[in-house]
């Protein structure tokens, strides 16, 4: 049999649980005293049988939450099935997809995961976009991450973009919340499929919850792409319950991340991307070099590099100011190091 070559996966390293886990933005700020409000313990016959048929009980209880339309809410294991179903619509439309860069990596993967083969639009050097420019492209979808990751900062130009163009929006919203945006809107337009996730703010990335909010038959043609049981009962129950009570936890610790950011931010004297998000990411000489030497010292941040407006760079979740103090020590000596490590001969 022949296969095709596959180099698209996503490199995932496995760093365990015993060193500072900064690279996968995860909600550090949620005390246990949240996770035991949200603990959500099965009965016997929610083990022995499958879920109800594309979790509608959940995806109504979200509905309900956020005042959205019945039927809007489509439930997903994690927001990366989310863009995989998005994603695999657009293959279908036939009209290619374009993604706008610098972004999540794992878009770009899915996409040709899926057999896509995605343009490349980047934002300007101010952050901006050119939606006339993606229009011209002429692709059949567009996929853009609002707060984006890696540059933190909220793209102004969706309406504009969604509005316009003749084809499908993928607006992965994960760190919406961060932001203040609580609430899907811009299902409103017909041609948006936005992304959320219950693995950022909320804290629960253990869980693998998401959904994708659309309107009408593009909700319905997105949960016709969906298995027909994408999460487990016990995640179901959890975030039910986490939309009952926890809300609180969840705000009060989005007030303490800006609380840390705004002090972090004046410590770091490096080129860096910052907005309403749970990380910061700078602009550093030899990445990989600096990423080695913080997590030798026990933290792990995200190495990011070769792409557009980000050629090398290290990305870092923002904790506790316990932990942020303790890892501004070590970012500022390996930035050190690997300044004298580069420093040419002679130099002074």
């Amino acid at each position: 049999m022949l296969l095709p070559e596959i180099d698209f996966a996503y490199d995932e390293p496995d760093v365990g649980y015993q060193k500072v886990r900064l690279h996968f933005n995860e909600n550090l700020f949620l005390p246990e005293e949240y996770y035991r409000a949200v603990a959500a313990p099965l009965e016997p016959w929610e083990v022995r049988y499958y879920t109800d048929p594309n979790n509608k009980k959940l995806a109504a209880a979200i509905e309900r939450y956020l005042g959205l339309p019945q039927g809007s809410v489509v439930i997903t294991a994690g927001a990366d099935e989310g863009l995989r179903l998005a994603m695999q619509l657009a293959a279908h439309m036939g009209r290619g997809i374009v993604i706008v860069e610098p972004t999540y990596g794992m878009a770009r993967v899915v996409a040709r995961q899926v057999g896509l083969r995605p343009q490349i639009a980047t934002y300007g050097g101010d952050l901006s976009l050119d939606v006339d420019g993606i229009l011209k492209l002429g692709a059949g979808a567009v996929y853009l991450c609002s707060p984006n990751n890696p540059t933190a900062h909220l793209v102004k130009e969706v309406e504009e973009l969604a509005a316009k163009f003749n084809g499908l929006v993928i607006l992965d919203s994960a760190y919406a919340e961060f932001a203040g945006y609580w609430r899907p809107r811009f299902y409103e337009y017909g041609n948006v499929a936005e992304v959320r996730t219950f693995s950022k703010a909320w804290g629960l990335a253990g869980l693998r919850v998401g959904y994708v909010v659309a309107y009408g038959k593009l909700a319905e043609a997105l949960r016709a792409l969906s298995p027909p049981h994408p999460i487990s009962s016990l995640s179901a129950k959890i975030v039910e319950r986490a939309l009952e009570v926890g809300r609180p936890y969840v705000e009060r610790s989005v007030e303490e991340v800006k609380e840390v950011r705004e002090w972090v931010l004046p410590q770091i004297q490096a080129e860096k991307f910052a907005g309403p998000v749970n990380f910061v990411t700078l602009k550093v000489q030899e990445a990989e070099g600096v990423a080695g030497l913080l997590e030798k010292r026990g933290f792990v941040v995200r190495v990011l590099g070769g792409k557009p407006l980000c050629p090398a760079c290290i990305r870092f979740t923002l904790a506790p100011r316990p932990i942020m103090e303790r890892f501004l020590q070590a970012l500022t000596a390996a930035l050190n190091n690997r300044k004298q490590q580069t420093k040419p001969a002679g130099g002074v």
